[in-house]
């Protein structure tokens, strides 16, 4: 369970640290800098809870079950539903961010499969760097569906 000081913040005090800590989230736009503040200021179980929530969240955007889940990320039900109830009800800010994690995926996927259909067989009947190419670019593709 998180800890929490047991002193309320005023509520102008909270509203400007808050809007300080998005802020500074927000502006950073290298994936190095921002992996590295994370691992910096949050602990290693921090870390893992706040990835294991919102691969939660991604995996039941895209219609998985609380089974197929549960088995993936090893969280329990109580937490599904909790991020589903989140997801539902209160996910205003969620919503977005999950809608462009999956137009983003499926979009890879879109371009795999755009590249399989325009390789065009060569002059010879028998092209085995074609059919190279499409088996790999079928297995990326398969791949891609998996995850999330």
């Amino acid at each position: 369970m998180t800890q929490v000081s047991n002193w309320a913040l005023n509520d102008e005090v909270w509203d400007r640290i808050f809007n300080l800590f998005v802020a500074t989230l927000a502006s950073t736009k290298d994936k190095q800098k921002f992996k590295g503040f994370v691992e910096d200021f949050f602990s290693p179980t921090e870390r893992i809870m706040f990835a294991k929530r919102f691969a939660c969240a991604v995996l039941l955007s895209k219609g998985n079950d609380y089974l197929t889940i549960r088995k993936i990320l090893h969280i329990t039900p109580p937490t599904i539903a909790k991020v589903n109830l989140q997801i539902r009800y209160a996910g205003a800010g969620l919503k977005p961010v999950l809608s462009d994690v999956i137009r983003k995926h499926n979009f890879e996927i879109l371009l795999e499969e755009i590249k399989d259909l325009l390789d065009l067989p060569g002059t010879k009947i028998y092209d085995g760097e074609r059919f190279g190419r499409q088996y790999q670019r079928r297995k990326k593709i398969r791949k891609l569906k998996k995850r999330f």
